[in-house]
């Protein structure tokens, strides 16, 4: 595999706003730039499981929804990774199927036995089960994946975050560019299952 996705953000300012601001221009725009870094690198990922051809996924299909994710349906998912000899260690869905399993009692009840992680990063806590839910944005709607992140892909780093200082005194302008350059690959197809219609 070769890593030939590169991901860039990049944040740039004035001299006159740096003039007029009362914080750290450059500390405040890394933080920013290195935070878009990690919300790109999330798409990008996000993009490579819900490429996986539906017949190399566990159970060899996508697990059609009822309209409204419950319990039972994320036993299924859990179960259908279970079948092909692998782990789901997390359920990535958005924050509409979140809202539906929070109305499910045996959902609820299955924290009581699991551990609670980080609500406010939308990470929900971890099921009896042994699998995370996490919540995001970045999912699509209606759509559950269950993934055994230990054997399902794998990222490799050719280049670490790297970020540079730019000027441009002639044109006032001033910023920082941050870029990592990666590779992304499918390891074990079948130690993910996706879901459409939750």
């Amino acid at each position: 595999m070769q890593a030939t996705v590169e991901i860039r953000a990049g944040g740039e300012w004035s001299k006159k706003y740096v003039e007029d601001a009362n914080w750290n221009v450059m500390e405040r725009q890394a933080m920013e730039v290195g935070r878009a870094i990690g919300e790109l690198e999330t798409e990008k990922i996000y993009s490579l499981y819900t490429s996986i051809a539906a017949s190399d996924l566990a159970g060899g299909a996508e697990i059609g929804g009822a309209g409204t994710l419950n319990w039972a349906g994320v036993v299924n998912f859990w179960n259908t990774i279970r079948k092909e000899n692998f782990s789901a260690k997390v359920l990535v869905i958005h924050p509409e199927q979140a809202a539906d399993l929070w109305q499910d009692d045996k959902f609820i009840h299955s924290f009581y036995f699991g551990k609670e992680v980080d609500v406010r990063r939308g990470i929900l806590g971890e099921t009896y089960l042994g699998m995370k839910v996490l919540v995001s944005t970045k999912a699509t709607n209606g759509t559950v994946l269950a993934i055994d992140t230990d054997v399902a892909s794998v990222m490799l780093l050719r280049r670490d975050i790297l970020t540079e200082p730019f000027e441009n005194p002639r044109e006032d302008r001033y910023g920082i560019i941050a870029s990592e350059r990666i590779g992304l690959g499918v390891l074990r197809s079948k130690a993910v299952a996706r879901g459409t219609g939750w």
